[in-house]
């Protein structure tokens, strides 16, 4: 399934704060060039549209799963972990079902 997102940021070097130049960076240690590479409005910008895409992504996962969940009432808002219970007990359900 694919997950569109409304809109990707696009920011310049310009306006990006905390951007280094390759020789500010020379003779840093690699976890503090790390560090520094992650600090900037860019990286953490794309970061936290990567995140919210995978957010969504788990969102909806557990949605399709909940519609196929048998529940009374149909429209009973449960938690994540309430509906992995409720699946696993469904599941093994319709094994025991199959099985007799």
């Amino acid at each position: 399934m694919e997950y569109q997102h409304k809109s990707i940021l696009k920011y310049s070097s310009k306006n990006a704060e905390n951007q280094f130049n390759e020789s500010e960076l020379i003779g840093l240690s690699r976890e503090e060039r790390r560090r520094r590479r992650r600090a900037t409005l860019k990286y953490r910008t794309a970061h936290a549209t990567r995140e919210r895409i995978r957010v969504e992504a788990f969102n909806m996962s557990f949605l399709q799963l909940r519609k196929l969940l048998p529940t009374l009432p149909p429209d009973k808002k449960l938690s994540k972990i309430e509906i992995l219970k409720l699946a696993i007990c469904y599941i093994a359900y319709l094994k025991h079902v199959i099985e007799n």
